[in-house]
């Protein structure tokens, strides 16, 4: 993408699952948003690559997000000032700033207050909801900027580390397993991942993604695993930095949370069973197939990794140029994803040389080939 970025790109969201025909026929500009530390929030038009528009707003862009309505409404959070701003992409203006995330400097976390790490609308797109290195997730109404509810999630639980902040965000969209649409979840530093009620503002469930028995083994996996070193040891020889859990994600009766201990873990929050699949390096991003049980997660190894959740088996890796530089913000879209074979993912990587990159997957011809290669094995 054409935008020369001075800084990080942090982020990347695509609009077009929610771009739908209005009552006319026609249909909203389908958008690629793309964020990043040097303050720039870039609208491109998704079919040419085309810059639309740089937005102002917040300082040093953590997320974006679009409405699930329309799509043509723009969440951006910064994770220097704690703000949350709302654009209306067809005008090109600011519909609303939400300000209440204590801290607002982007350093520490928890109780020692920080910026805001990642947000996102209800699947009903009535609430915008916010995370942040404060430890708190708040749900926010739309139209008047107030915050309807704030979660403090380790002291609700009981179970957290009250100075951790939040770093990831996923809500149940509620299209199957009976689910309202309610649920969401939320990593924290401290190694814990929190299922909450939205409507019922309370604690659901509370996982632990960090295993303190094999600790120490995961910690020194990590650093040789494919030559590469995560930096797991604070400067007192601890494992701080190994517990925080990076991405989150729903699938139909299920959660998983991934560590940057480099461990994904799919858990089933209906039975309490649980599955592993790994790669040795932090993952950053992660996103569900909608139909078949395949995950896409983004590494800060440059890669873009396609896992079988059944067994935990890679069915395909992206690289595209940037091996070796950290992807900070992934997206993707399925086109067709109700044909037999899956049909294709359009994938797009935010990457911390100031970089935007697209991919595409046939999933039908990925497995094909991993099945192809498992058996020459």
């Amino acid at each position: 993408l054409t935008h020369p970025h001075t800084d990080s790109v942090s982020s990347v969201a695509i609009n077009s699952a929610h771009v739908l025909p209005d009552a006319k026929g026609k249909s909203a500009q389908h958008l690629v948003a793309v964020g990043s530390y040097d303050g720039n929030l870039a609208l491109y038009d998704a079919g040419t690559g085309q810059l639309v528009q740089l937005l102002d707003g917040p300082t040093d862009v953590e997320f974006v997000d679009f409405h699930p309505k329309g799509g043509t409404v723009v969440l951006a959070g910064s994770i220097s000032d704690g703000t949350v701003w709302m654009y209306h992409t067809p005008t090109m203006k600011c519909l609303q700033v939400f300000v209440g995330h204590e801290g607002g400097d982007g350093q520490g976390g928890g109780e020692g207050g920080g910026g805001v790490s990642v947000g996102t609308f209800t699947p009903d797109g009535k609430f915008a909801l916010s995370a942040g290195m404060d430890g708190t997730l708040r749900i926010w109404a739309p139209r008047t900027g107030l915050c309807r509810h704030t979660f403090r999630l380790a002291a609700e639980s009981g179970a957290g580390d009250a100075r951790a902040g939040l770093t990831c965000l996923q809500v149940d969209g509620g299209a199957d397993g009976g689910a309202d649409g309610q649920l969401a979840v939320a990593g924290s530093e401290d190694g814990l991942a929190y299922i909450v009620h939205l409507a019922g503002k309370k604690i659901a469930a509370t996982l632990r993604h960090y295993d303190e028995t094999s600790a120490s083994g995961a910690g020194a996996n990590a650093a040789g695993g494919g030559g590469m070193d995560v930096d797991g040891e604070d400067e007192n020889g601890g494992d701080e930095e190994l517990r925080s859990v990076e991405a989150v994600g729903f699938a139909s009766k299920a959660v998983n949370p991934c560590g940057v201990n480099g461990t994904l873990k799919v858990w089933d929050v209906t039975h309490g069973g649980q599955g592993q699949c790994r790669q040795v390096c932090r993952v950053t991003r992660i996103k569900w197939h909608p139909t078949l049980p395949l995950i896409l997660a983004s590494y800060t190894d440059g890669a873009t990794r396609l896992w079988d959740a059944r067994d935990g088996g890679l069915v395909t890796a992206l690289t595209g140029g940037h091996a070796g530089v950290m992807i900070n913000g992934m997206s993707a879209e399925f086109v067709g994803a109700d044909a037999p074979g899956g049909g294709t993912a359009v994938v797009v990587t935010a990457v911390d040389d100031g970089g935007v990159r697209v991919f595409e997957i046939n999933i039908a011809s990925a497995i094909e080939a991993a099945a192809h290669a498992k058996q020459q094995q």
